[in-house]
């Protein structure tokens, strides 16, 4: 437990500045003062645990020299300066995922953009998705700094709780199935994720549960399933009825390399 003058709350303007939802500084240490590794452990322990859970607690450890109370205020202005950009709230770095999201999706100069309205935080670790384990986010010294996000990744935004959930259950699955355990978590799966999204609605597929089949099958059999003439077949069926996507896939009986096919597994 941290005392009250450990503690400082966010009061983010998106959230009608109620204290209850908005998130909290805890001060771990003076500026160079040695923390306890117990305290690390902890902290590492939760991030792991939370790691494909709908919210996450642990967001970040941020290393600066401000004050909680000045770097509070800071990170509403960068948050505000960032929704007022994409015309749209978005603050990601009270999100661990949205940061894995842009640093692994976007592009070298949209992540140059946000490292620029970082300029007073010396470091910034995330939580990510394998494990929990904290990424540094740092963007390439060498890349132009635009005035915004480009159309391209506001665009992907678009898609972003979709593919988050896609990922989150394609996770999930392979912890409680026991026929997808032995399935490796792939480093890029966020990025194939948002590929398989956007590659459904190219493909003419607008419900989210017709979606989620795709990109979950996706996942697993690649493109065993997304080239598939059968699979493709049925997907003006789907489009006549949505939502009844994997009902005919699963009827047609089609043979993948992975003997079963099944939205729940």
């Amino acid at each position: 437990p941290f005392s009250e003058k450990k503690l400082t709350q966010v009061l983010r303007s998106d959230l009608d500045y109620d204290p209850s939802v908005c998130p909290t500084l805890v001060k771990l240490a003076e500026p160079d003062e040695f923390l306890e590794s117990p305290i690390l452990d902890r902290i590492g322990f939760e991030a792991a645990n939370e790691c494909f859970e709908s919210k996450r607690y642990i967001c970040a450890y941020i290393v600066t020299d401000l004050k909680p109370s000045v770097l509070a205020k800071q990170l509403i202005n960068i948050g505000n300066t960032i929704a007022n950009a994409l015309h749209r709230r978005y603050y990601p770095f009270f999100e661990p995922f949205r940061m894995q999201f842009l640093q692994e999706v976007a592009s070298k100069e949209d992540n140059a953009w946000l490292k620029s309205q970082l300029t007073q935080i010396a470091n910034y670790y995330y939580p990510s998705i394998h494990g929990g384990q904290f990424i540094r986010f740092t963007a390439d010294d060498t890349a132009n700094i635009a005035e915004s996000w480009s159309e391209n990744y506001g665009n992907r935004l678009k898609n972003l709780i979709m593919i988050q959930n896609l990922v989150n259950l394609w996770a999930n699955n392979r912890t409680y199935y026991t026929e997808q355990k032995r399935l490796p978590l792939d480093n890029k799966v966020i990025m194939q994720a948002t590929q398989l999204v956007e590659q459904a609605y190219q493909l003419g597929l607008t419900d989210a549960n017709d979606i989620q089949f795709w990109g979950l099958n996706g996942l697993r059999y690649q493109t065993a399933f997304t080239q598939q003439p059968n699979v493709l077949e049925q997907i003006a069926k789907a489009q006549k009825e949505p939502s009844t996507f994997s009902k005919h896939v699963i009827n047609a009986q089609i043979h993948l390399e992975i003997s079963s096919l099944s939205i729940n597994e």
